[in-house]
């Protein structure tokens, strides 16, 4: 589950949702991170830092089966604010409006952390 994962895992899923991501408010109410590739051992890996399963959709050849990586609710929102600080500004900006909208959703600012290496801001 993503909160145990490492900061390599977290930057990792990061840049695979930035381009393979879906995220929204299932039934306008509860955040949703999905994910849908023809590669399983992508979205194996993606699925654990979830804590779900793999669904499988199996397509007439010549298509190839497409496997899923699902989460809602508070789940859902954990895998958003963990990623929010490696995301590009037009997933964070979706990412942010998802939260501000749902309803069961904390509305307190993410706790980010900052990277190793950077310094610290100094204060005028």
């Amino acid at each position: 589950m993503i909160e145990r994962a490492s900061l390599l895992d977290v930057v990792w899923l990061a840049g695979l949702l930035e381009g393979e991501g879906a995220f929204d408010l299932h039934r306008d109410r509860y955040p949703r991170v999905r994910l849908e590739m023809t590669d399983r051992d992508v979205v194996g890996r993606a699925a654990t830092l979830f804590g779900c399963s793999v669904r499988v959709t199996l397509r007439p050849a010549p298509a190839q089966a497409t496997f899923h990586a699902e989460v809602s609710g508070g789940r859902a929102e954990a895998v958003m604010r963990a990623i929010l600080p490696h995301m590009g500004a037009r997933r964070s900006q979706r990412i942010a409006g998802v939260l501000g909208r749902a309803p069961k959703t904390d509305k307190s600012p993410p706790k980010l952390s900052r990277p190793p290496g950077l310094p610290l801001e100094k204060s005028a």
